[in-house]
């Protein structure tokens, strides 16, 4: 039986795979699969989306279930903080010109964003006040961009939509989280873009 303390107990399952999306995507993005790449990161948001149901099925431990908070946090701040914007730069490959260099600085503001987010909703969950989302989720702001990848943007378009979800997700914005009907209609979005991204894939 895993320890208390065993990070790879079998709860952190979907946690792993949204973080290997993540990965897959800046690989998929490094070869110039932008369908890969967008198709990883649907991905990675449904798992996210039910990683917490998942690990309540196998009991509670409050040791386990704060292990757990910290992995879904880290996994959330590579996976969709940084490999979104980070597939961006790789997929437009603007060489050393200006709108190359302010990829880059967008990829550090989102990153900072997503991290800052993700302190802010584990002081909450600390606190109890888990009501509402404030500022929309890190998952949220990656799924728009693989959404906006189906499009195939420009680099204005896609640096506005990194800096747009980078200020989104840190902004005071009170969002309800989604339950019954309402979650069932969000999963149907990353469903949505990942058979998308598929079908371009193919």
């Amino acid at each position: 039986m895993a320890s208390p303390a065993d990070p790879f107990d079998r709860r952190n399952l979907l946690t792993y795979v949204s973080l290997l999306c993540g990965v897959g995507a800046v690989a998929a993005a490094s070869t110039g699969r932008a369908s890969t790449a967008g198709l990883a990161i649907a991905i990675a948001v449904i798992a996210d989306t039910f990683d917490g149901r998942f690990a309540r099925r196998f009991g509670s431990d409050a040791r386990r279930n704060a292990l757990g908070t910290e992995l879904d946090s880290l996994s959330d701040a590579i996976a969709f903080g940084i490999a979104p914007p980070l597939c961006s730069v790789l997929l437009l490959n603007e060489g050393l010109s200006p709108v190359d260099l302010a990829l880059w600085i967008a990829v550090f503001v989102h990153a900072a964003c997503a991290v800052t987010r993700l302190a802010s909703f584990n002081i909450g969950v600390t606190e109890g006040a888990q009501k509402d989302f404030v500022g929309i989720p890190v998952p949220l702001a990656a799924l728009i961009w693989s959404t906006a990848l189906l499009v195939q943007p420009t680099a204005a378009v896609t640096l506005g939509v990194i800096l747009v979800t980078a200020a989104a997700m840190v902004l005071p914005i009170r969002i309800p989280r989604p339950t019954g009907a309402g979650l069932a209609v969000f999963v149907l979005w990353p469903l949505a873009v990942g058979l998308c991204h598929l079908a371009f894939a193919i």
